[in-house]
Parts: C-alpha cells; structure tokens; sequence
C-alpha cells in the first residue's frame, strides 16, 4: 500500500477494537506544539495514530513556498513510507497542539487492514475520498480572489471540523492566520485583513485563543463564486 498516507478523522467507534489489536501494546509519546513527527527525511518503516491533539500536514513546494494540506484530529492514522514516495514527498508532519502518538511496525498495521477485505475496501474508500476532496480543493480555488478562496476554506472548515451551536458554528483548533495563508496561497497579512473584514460584515468571530465562531455561514457560502 505504498500510497497509503492517513485517514484524518477516522471513525475510531468503528475500528477501537481492530486498531487496539493492531497498535497492540503500543505505548504514547507526548510531543508538544510544534514538534516535527515525520519529515522527507524519515525512516519509512512505520504506522502512527494519533491518540489526542491535533497535527497539521504541510508539503514544501519547489519555489520554496509551504502550503497546507491536510489537519489531523484524534484517531487520524498515517504512515511514513507514502511521504517519500510521489506526491508526498517533502511533506512535513508537525503537532498544532500537544499530542500522544501510537506507532507500530509498518507491516503491521498494513497487514491488519488487509487481513479482512471489508476493512480493506473501507480504508481504500476513505483514501479515495481524501484525494477526491484534495483534487477538488485545487480546482475550487482556480482563479478566485483571496476572499472567495478565504470563505472557501472557512466553509469546509464547518463541514469537517465545526460544532453547531443555537446560532453560530464553532471550529476549535489551533489554527493560525499563517495556516490559513499556507492552505489558499496569500500572505498572512492578506489572511488578516480579509478575516478583519468578515469580523466587521458579522460573518465570523475569533480571538487571541483557537477559537473561531462562524455567525453567518450562509453569507460565507455567497462569497465563493
């Protein structure tokens, strides 16, 4: 399965008891904020899961350039050996906030998802849809301005990550004005002024903590044409 890389928000419920025989006795390492897991220049001969915190996934570009490419939450899995290879390389793994990370043998973990076809198809299909929802997120930001791309993200921001409230929706993580510039290529500053906008239209509310509160999603959704 070399082009097995994660499963961010993986269905733990689902898999607990498969991947608690998987990473068996396994013991968590504590990184915290800021820490490098995996880097190009890593032995590719292991599995991960997060077991708490949250990771970012960067990929530098050949201009020198950062972007963003992926968050990892709670019960997100990723191995080594598809960072070097592709696409992948000169991909960066790096915790947001403190983590506990699981790691096993590569062969391991390979050899349990493909031990059962069922759980086998079920992890290709959540592959698939990863790199359904990369591919598309290029393509939605082909040609629209920074805000349109800045709503964009603030939308799927939502849908992935989002905890509805009576009237707002709240994404609690560790995201920066810098990530966000990394994941729709601008300048942090560009990132700033824009969300300084949304703030005074009453389209969002953020502060100093990770927190941001998205007040008017529909209004969000009309800015990406």
């Amino acid at each position: 399965m070399d082009f097995f890389w994660s499963l961010p928000r993986t269905s733990v419920a689902t898999f607990q008891n498969a991947l608690v025989d998987a990473f068996g006795e396994a013991q968590a390492r504590k990184y915290d904020a800021g820490a490098i897991l995996s880097d190009p220049g890593a032995s590719p001969n292991r599995s991960f899961i997060c077991k708490s915190g949250t990771l970012k996934v960067t990929k530098l570009l050949s201009n020198g350039r950062e972007i963003l490419i992926a968050v990892l939450e709670s019960g997100s899995i990723w191995s080594d050996r598809a960072l070097l290879k592709g696409y992948w390389r000169e991909v960066f793994i790096e915790t947001m906030s403190a983590a506990d990370v699981l790691s096993v043998d590569r062969d391991v973990f390979e050899g349990y998802v493909s031990a059962k076809p069922e759980r086998h198809a079920e992890f290709m299909s959540k592959i698939s849809e990863q790199m359904s929802d990369a591919l598309t997120l290029l393509e939605d930001f082909r040609g629209r301005d920074v805000a349109s791309r800045l709503a964009s993200v603030l939308v799927r921001f939502c849908k992935q990550y989002g905890v509805e409230q009576e009237e707002s929706v709240v994404i609690d993580l560790p995201f920066t004005h810098q990530d966000i510039a990394n994941m729709i290529g601008t300048a942090r500053e560009t990132v700033s002024r824009n969300m300084a906008r949304f703030r005074a239209e009453g389209y969002v509310r953020d502060s100093q903590t990770a927190m941001l509160e998205i007040l008017n999603l529909k209004s969000l959704e009309a800015l990406i044409v």
